[in-house]
C-alpha cells in the first residue's frame, strides 16, 4: 500500500477514534452506561483498526523508509496531534471506566450486604410468642436420608 494512502488511512481512523473517545468519556460524566455500551462494539472495531495500521506502517518502516520520506508533512503533523489527542483521551477514559467499575462493585456489595441482613417475615408474634429477628428463624432439622436397596 502506498504510504500517503497509509497516512491518510490512518488520520482517519485516529480522528474516528478520537471522536468516539470523547462521545463515549461524555457519556461516563454523565452516567450514561447505556450510551458506553451502545459504542463499545465500534470502539473496538476502530481500536483494532488503528493497532493493524500502526503495525503495518512499523513493519513497512523497518524495510522501507525511504517512501514515507515523500509523504505530506501536513498530515504527519496532523496524524501526531491527532495521535496525541487519543493518548489524552484514553487516559481520561481508563480512569473514567476504573471509577464507574468500582462504582458498579460497590453498590453490588452494599446490595448483596443488605439482602443479607434483611429480616424475612411480618414482624408479628411467632408461635412461642415472640416478636422480631427471633420470631423469624426457623429451628434446623436434620437433613433426611432415604436409602433405595432396590437397586
Amino acid at each position: 500500500m502506498d504510504a500517503g494512502k497509509r497516512i491518510d488511512d490512518l488520520l482517519f481512523i485516529t480522528n474516528g477514534l478520537a471522536d468516539l473517545l470523547e462521545q463515549e468519556n461524555a457519556a461516563l460524566r454523565s452516567n450514561r452506561l447505556d450510551v458506553v455500551q451502545n459504542l463499545l462494539e465500534r470502539k473496538t472495531t476502530l481500536s483494532r483498526a488503528y493497532e493493524i495500521r500502526v503495525f503495518g506502517m512499523k513493519q513497512e518502516l523497518e524495510h522501507e523508509q525511504a517512501q514515507y520520506d515523500e509523504v505530506d508533512h501536513a498530515n504527519l503533523e496532523r496524524l501526531k496531534d491527532v495521535g496525541a489527542r487519543v493518548a489524552v483521551l484514553i487516559e481520561e477514559n481508563e480512569k473514567m471506566l476504573k471509577v464507574a467499575l468500582e462504582v458498579s462493585r460497590r453498590f453490588m456489595a452494599c446490595v448483596a450486604d443488605s439482602a443479607k441482613h434483611a429480616t424475612p417475615g411480618t414482624g408479628a408474634y411467632s408461635a412461642k410468642g415472640d416478636v422480631g429477628t427471633q420470631a423469624s428463624i426457623a429451628h434446623k432439622q436434620a437433613t433426611s436420608l432415604a436409602l433405595d436397596e432396590t437397586l
